[in-house]
């Protein structure tokens, strides 16, 4: 496995910007996570209630049946007719992808169900208490849903995260990417193919995903973008990648040098292998979104070379860092036998 960590992290006064914006969703995600606990808890009390979830899957699976104008995937709809024939063990799956079709919940008033009408009774009560603790919560305040968002949610949903990990994953690599790529085009520069890089992977995530009652919400599109441009910028210059193959002997770990664009190859490969292999209706991550960002930066790029005579882009600063072996720095990692080491020709 190999990770590009290029220059490593620039400090704050090289690259302002990218610190700045680091900033802004360090405090976002501090004041929504304070803010948004208490809806957060409140769902996760009513969506936990027993019998909740297969209550609504049981309604969804006659609601796909009635609802055919709507053109629900047929995925979907499968496992509609399982639950309808009966199969128990499909019922829950069918209730979380529920929460996934806007129109159902949109529709949960006037909803009819054949079955137990005590059920139907107490789920249109939940389910009201789930629309109600959804408006208040910040990622569907500034997150962006396809089905009704306003001009600043194509911005804010930048600003928003889903948890700690979501975060940091995204922060990591603005510093090191958006870093490194504010020092060759501005800060100004910089800050406009970040934002930009979020309008187009919005855009690309709404026309691709359609209809969907899950928020886009994180920075990875326009992180994505800003990744692609540098790639582009210094496609053939040498950049510094940690590498590691999960075994426990001295040189295999290490740093190793490739081109810039090798980075920019695995992103599209490992975001369109997970297009391609995941339905959007389970959700997770949004590779769409990924996908928007990094063609977003590879058309930025493109027009830059186009006009690199008139606006000429400096080259990144010389890397400063030797080529130290990790192995060196982990002493407790045992020595390779060289008597025993095969050669390979």
């Amino acid at each position: 496995m190999i990770f590009p960590i290029l220059n490593g992290i620039l400090g704050w006064r090289k690259a302002p910007i990218a610190w700045c914006l680091l900033a802004l969703n360090f405090m976002v995600f501090s004041f929504t996570a304070v803010w948004g606990g208490p809806s957060t808890q409140a769902l996760e009390s009513v969506m936990h209630k027993p019998y909740f979830v297969a209550a609504q899957g049981e309604i969804y699976a006659q609601y796909l049946e009635d609802r055919p104008e709507y053109n629900h995937p047929e995925f979907v709809r499968s496992i509609g007719r399982q639950v309808r024939e009966g199969s128990i063990n499909k019922v829950d799956l069918l209730g979380q992808l529920a929460f996934r079709d806007f129109n159902f919940l949109n529709d949960a008033d006037s909803v009819e169900y054949d079955g137990d009408q005590v059920a139907l009774k107490i789920w249109k009560r939940d389910i009201a208490q789930v629309r109600e603790h959804q408006a208040l919560h910040p990622s569907f305040l500034f997150g962006l849903k396809t089905n009704e968002a306003g001009f600043a949610n194509w911005i804010s949903y930048i600003f928003v995260h889903s948890g700690w990990f979501h975060l940091v994953g995204n922060m990591l690599f603005l510093l090191i990417f958006g870093a490194a790529l504010e020092r060759q085009i501005g800060g100004l520069g910089f800050l406009v193919v970040f934002l930009l890089s979020g309008l187009v992977a919005a855009g690309v995530f709404a026309l691709l995903t359609g209809v969907t009652g899950s928020p886009l919400v994180g920075a990875s599109g326009a992180v994505s973008g800003t990744m692609a441009l540098y790639c582009v910028l210094n496609w053939k210059r040498p950049e510094r990648y940690v590498y590691w193959f999960f075994l426990p002997l001295r040189g295999f770990m290490g740093f190793v040098y490739l081109p810039a664009w090798v980075a920019l190859v695995l992103w599209v490969i490992s975001d369109l292998a997970g297009f391609m292999a995941t339905l959007p209706e389970l959700g997770g991550v949004a590779h769409t979104a990924h996908l928007g960002g990094e063609a977003a930066g590879l058309i930025t790029g493109l027009v830059l070379f186009g006009l690199r005579r008139f606006w000429p882009v400096p080259d990144a600063p010389a890397l400063s860092h030797p080529k130290v072996a990790i192995g060196v720095l982990m002493p407790f990692l045992p020595e390779i036998n060289r008597s025993t080491t095969p050669r390979l020709g």
